[in-house]
């Protein structure tokens, strides 16, 4: 398994001090978000990444199909459209995909979701025809109302068997490791070679925020090694990839939380490959 680490979890570096940083620690890997690529420019990111050594393991985001409302379903299509022709062109191997939260004007889930399943499903013709496979994320039920209404694995695999080819997961510990039947769904995606790309990072106990206070792998709740011997044995034997939203950890030393990142996501790992 290889060592990536999702640029949003160092969010207020640059593109360069980020691929720096990450290459300067032995990272193998760099997650873009679309926003710091077009700051820093598609193909002087490319050239950056590629000259020093790291490889694009993943983009994000593309989705959020709901965010604008009915009435900005089709902007949202344009823009998922051209976020899939971005992600290409940086030869992503996939595209982290998370559909969004409940429309603005209604509190039905079925009827949201429908309108989300349908976006996605014009989206996807497009992303075939880039080469480029979507990551489904499903996210933790607390994101339901603003950021998805794709909430288990289960549900996550239901939308790729009606979507088709081109469409995976993307399984995300912090999402996922309250679920009881996470290994299902993990095992089920493995059975379709569904599994693109895993997330690892940790849910603390005493968390002061649901979104922006995940740990360094290692220093929550989460039996990172089961999740890893989980998917080593399902197969999967690519980017572990560190995502962390924190502000605590963004307004420390990053030079000193990448290498925590790196040694203590190494020795989840291994660990996981010795029981």
């Amino acid at each position: 398994m290889k060592l990536a680490v999702n640029q949003i979890t160092t969010n207020d570096l640059g593109m360069k001090d980020a691929v720096d940083l990450y290459a300067a620690h032995g990272v193998e890997g760099i997650t873009v978000w679309e926003d710091k690529v077009r700051d820093f420019g598609p193909r002087e990111t490319r050239a950056l990444i590629r000259d020093s050594g790291l490889e694009v393991s993943g983009f994000c985001i593309v989705g959020l199909f709901s965010k604008e409302g009915r009435s900005g379903r089709q902007a949202q299509i344009d823009a998922a459209r051209a976020s899939i022709d971005l992600a290409a062109e940086l030869g992503a191997p996939c595209a982290v995909t998370v559909v969004g939260g409940l429309l603005p004007d209604t509190k039905s889930l079925p009827e949201t979701r429908a309108f989300c399943f349908d976006a996605l499903n014009e989206v996807v013709e497009h992303a075939r025809a880039a080469k480029l496979p979507l990551a489904l994320e499903a996210l933790h039920p607390m994101y339901v109302p603003d950021w998805s209404v794709v909430s288990t694995l289960a549900e996550a695999n239901d939308w790729c068997d009606r979507l088709g080819d081109g469409v995976g997961l993307a399984v995300d510990v912090y999402h996922t490791w309250w679920d009881p039947a996470v290994e299902t769904g993990i095992r089920e995606a493995a059975d379709k070679n569904r599994l693109l790309t895993f997330h690892v990072n940790d849910w603390l106990m005493e968390t002061k925020s649901l979104l922006l206070d995940r740990g360094i792998p290692g220093q929550g709740v989460i039996d990172l090694p089961w999740f890893v011997d989980l998917m080593r044995g399902c197969g999967y034997d690519d980017w572990v990839e560190v995502e962390i939203f924190s502000e605590t950890l963004w307004g420390g030393d990053q030079g000193e939380l990448v290498a925590d990142i790196a040694a203590a996501t190494r020795a989840i790992i291994d660990s996981g490959a010795r029981r």
